[in-house]
C-alpha cells in the first residue's frame, strides 16, 4: 500500500493526541488484501466528547483549526466530515451503517500505515 504523507502526518497527530479511530473503506479493505482505487481515506472516530476534543486538537496542529469544526461535528451520529481534495481528501465519520462503535472497536485490528501502528477495520 503507498503511503500518503499528509495521510500518516495526520495519523501520526491522531496517535499523538490519542484520538479513537479505525481506517475503514478502500484502505481497510488494502490492508487486508483487497485493494481498489480511492481517492481520500475514510476514518471512524469515536463520537464523544473526550474523543471529539482530541480529533480537533490533532487537527488545529495538522493546520485545520480555521475550518470552524466544533466538538458537536463529532459526536453526532451519521456525520461526514470531508478535509482536504481527492485524491488525498480524509473522510472522517461518526458512524457506519449496521456497525456499531463498539462492534467496530472489538473487531479492528493494528497493523502498519508506513511507520506508524493504526487500527484497521477487522475483516469479520
Amino acid at each position: 500500500m503507498e503511503v500518503q504523507q499528509d495521510f500518516r502526518d495526520l495519523l501520526a497527530l491522531f496517535n499523538a493526541h490519542r484520538v479513537d479511530y479505525i481506517i475503514v473503506g478502500a484502505y481497510a479493505l488494502a490492508y487486508h488484501g483487497a485493494p481498489r482505487y480511492t481517492g481520500d481515506m475514510d476514518i471512524l472516530v469515536r463520537p464523544d466528547l473526550e474523543n471529539a476534543q482530541r480529533i480537533l486538537g490533532a487537527l488545529v496542529e495538522f493546520g485545520f483549526g480555521t475550518l470552524g469544526l466544533t466538538v458537536e461535528d463529532f459526536t453526532a451520529p451519521d456525520k461526514v466530515i470531508q478535509i482536504g481534495v481527492r485524491p488525498i481528501r480524509v473522510d472522517i465519520v461518526t458512524s457506519l451503517t449496521g456497525v456499531s462503535w463498539q462492534e467496530a472497536q472489538a473487531g479492528r485490528v493494528k497493523g502498519p500505515y508506513g511507520d506508524l501502528e493504526v487500527h484497521y477495520l477487522g475483516k469479520e
